[in-house]
């Protein structure tokens, strides 16, 4: 998280007089037995406050009264933590490391145990060791939350989404931001909350033109949270935000506009360089070329080779434009010259990087070979202590496990002399009940036998009724199919177009009503059908884990059509020879009026394939004439 800058008052007689009483209060303490507790406690308080004090003080602490593990950890953490308020870069992670040995060891100081993997994951990430405080914070982020800590959890997520920032994933880091600012919220922290904002406009602004909008609506929440706390330093963040923002959206009056409130409020020359070049940028794109060329030879003079190549880019484009074109090819050589001192740089870590791994990996080599010895002499003695604990157990069990049979044996047999003659009247009295029950049984058997024969003769009639809805439902499915070919000769026989129209509605609206007669009859008779249906249903709500029909349930299923329909698979495979297996079953659900998006889900595909499979049947059927698959199955 970028650290925030808010400007003091010049207290110089204060600051004197409370390190004077800081070195009085040092020097008397160590005198004192058993005084580590207070010292801790004391720059603990100052920690929030003064934290310049609470360093002062640690780094002044006699080591002699750094007596016990706890105090030592404490004091370990709370200078780490100081050294990071005051914006002190550790060298080594061996300080830190003391306090998270110690309160992963106790297990049982929750917020300490926080705390301390941290600013551990802090010291890395001043080091840029950024998979080191990546592992880091996320073992302090649990710990965070279940000790309550609002502000380092603040802290933590802005930390953490800052790292992420720098490697790129902006999601990820707008994510924990976002979690940031509901608690900046709660703590009331205004100063942190426009810092936080221009951080997430950032990120929109990285993410390119799509996002400008949201980042303009951060920056404007952020603007009047900075003016009202008078911060110059919040106040440049946002407006240094903003004049990058409409540089981004092509607007340069408003960039000049706010890149005039920043030159006014900057006070660190080196940070003016950027500005220029933003506002030469500017002035660019609003066709005020010489104001251009004015501001970037100023970012010539810029200690940052990206500073002068982007110069050089504005320089090279206007001498273009005015035809100066002996110019323009010098700024051009001179960016390409800036660009590969970047290059330089970048490869200088690199090689940086390549000799601290190699270095690293010797030494973990070494360390491996020695440990690899220690760990002979370890296992070799272990498991000759660990032979003789097994042999010695394995002797025990045995007895134990030898002298516990014997004395379970006499007592089975002591409690079966006394037991049987008890289970032996237990028994008699147990085939009394039965006999007590199967008599009731008998009672009432004899009394349902009524009712059942009931229930079979209202069965018997429900199945009657089942079998003349059947027999109607064929009659009309048969009906419709006469009324089908009837429209059909008597569409093919009209030549008024008005009156074709009408027959081919005549004709959707019964094939509707056959698809409908079909799925009844189906439905109520066919358990085939059912587990089609099923299957589909399947597929249609789990898309990654289709079913497959079973072939038996399509064998089923197509012999129950053919029937229905008088034939129609034997007029089909007849006089289409070429149809595969699964082309037959796929004509057979259009037969029936399945709609294609439901046979895609009965076979486990998309409606598209389902198409892609109704063109290819058509041309294994050799068919050269434009005709509807429907009307041609339907015509079979």
């Amino acid at each position: 998280m970028k650290n925030i800058k808010h400007p003091t008052k010049e207290h110089n007689r204060l600051i004197y007089y409370l390190c004077l009483f800081n070195l009085i209060f040092v020097t008397f303490a160590c005198q004192q037995k058993g005084s580590g507790d207070l010292l801790l406690s004391a720059a603990d308080s100052l920690m929030s406050t003064r934290p310049d004090s609470a360093l002062y003080l640690l780094e002044n602490v006699c080591v002699s009264e750094i007596k016990t593990p706890a105090q030592n950890a404490k004091y370990a953490l709370l200078l780490t933590q100081a050294q990071d308020k005051n914006y002190v870069t550790p060298t080594t992670d061996s300080l830190i490391r003391i306090a998270t040995e110690y309160y992963d060891s106790i297990g049982n100081d929750i917020t300490m145990q926080a705390k301390a993997h941290y600013y551990l994951g802090r010291v890395y990430q001043e080091s840029g060791n950024n998979p080191a405080t990546i592992r880091e914070f996320l073992k302090a982020m649990p710990l965070v939350k279940q000790a309550k800590d609002h502000k380092l959890l603040c802290m933590l997520y802005g930390n953490l989404g800052y790292v992420y920032y720098q490697q790129d994933l902006l999601d990820k880091a707008d994510s924990l931001y976002v979690c940031e600012e509901e608690l900046l919220k709660q703590e009331a922290d205004s100063a942190h909350l426009a810092t936080l904002l221009v951080q997430r406009a950032d990120i929109c602004i990285m993410k390119g033109a799509a996002f400008h909008g949201k980042a303009e609506e951060l920056l404007n929440r952020a603007l009047p949270i900075a003016e009202r706390l008078n911060n110059p330093y919040v106040k440049i963040e946002v407006i240094s935000s903003l004049r990058i923002l409409y540089n981004e959206m092509e607007k340069p009056e408003k960039a000049i506009s706010y890149i005039r409130r920043e030159l006014m409020l900057q006070k660190d020359t080196t940070q003016l360089y950027g500005i220029y070049l933003s506002l030469s940028d500017a002035y660019y794109k609003s066709n005020q070329n010489d104001s251009a060329v004015y501001y970037a030879h100023k970012c010539l003079f810029s200690p940052s080779f990206y500073t002068k190549a982007g110069a050089c880019i504005i320089l090279e484009n206007v001498a273009r434009k005015k035809g100066n074109f002996a110019e323009a090819l010098h700024f051009k050589d001179n960016y390409e010259v800036y660009m590969d001192s970047t290059k330089h740089i970048e490869r200088t870590k690199e090689i940086l990087a390549v000799e601290k791994e190699t270095l690293l990996q010797q030494s973990e080599q070494k360390h491996r070979s020695n440990l690899s010895l220690y760990l002979h002499y370890i296992y070799a003695g272990g498991s000759f202590i660990i032979i003789l604990i097994i042999l010695f157990a394995y002797k025990r069990i045995k007895y134990h496990r030898k002298a516990q049979q014997l004395k379970q044996e006499q007592e089975s047999l002591l409690q079966a002399i006394s037991t049987q003659s008890i289970q032996m009247k237990k028994d008699m009295e147990d085939k009394d009940a039965e006999i007590t029950a199967l008599r009731q049984k008998c009672s009432k058997y004899n009394e349902d036998k009524q009712h059942l024969d009931q229930l079979n003769s209202c069965l018997n009639e429900l199945l009657k009724e089942k079998d003349k809805i059947y027999t109607d439902i064929k009659k009309a499915i048969a009906e419709k199919e006469k009324a089908i070919e009837q429209l059909m000769q008597q569409i093919q026989l009209s030549d008024e177009t008005r009156h074709n129209i009408h027959l081919g509605e005549q004709l959707t609206n019964i094939k509707k009503e056959k698809s409908y007669l079909f799925d009844s009859l189906l439905t109520s008779q066919s358990v085939a059908y059912k587990t089609l249906l099923t299957i589909k249903q399947h597929n249609y709500e789990n898309p990654d884990a289709n079913a497959k029909v079973p072939n038996e349930i399509w064998e089923t299923l197509i012999s129950e059509i053919d029937q229905l329909t008088h034939g129609f698979i034997k007029r089909l495979t007849g006089k289409h020879e070429r149809l595969l297996k699964e082309d037959v079953y796929f004509c057979c659900l259009v037969k029936i009026g399945m709609k294609y998006a439901d046979i895609a889900n009965v076979f486990g595909c998309t409606s598209n394939a389902a198409y892609k499979r109704r063109d290819a049947i058509m041309k294994r059927m050799d068919i050269e004439t434009p005709i509807k698959f429907d009307i041609l199955i339907e015509d079979i």
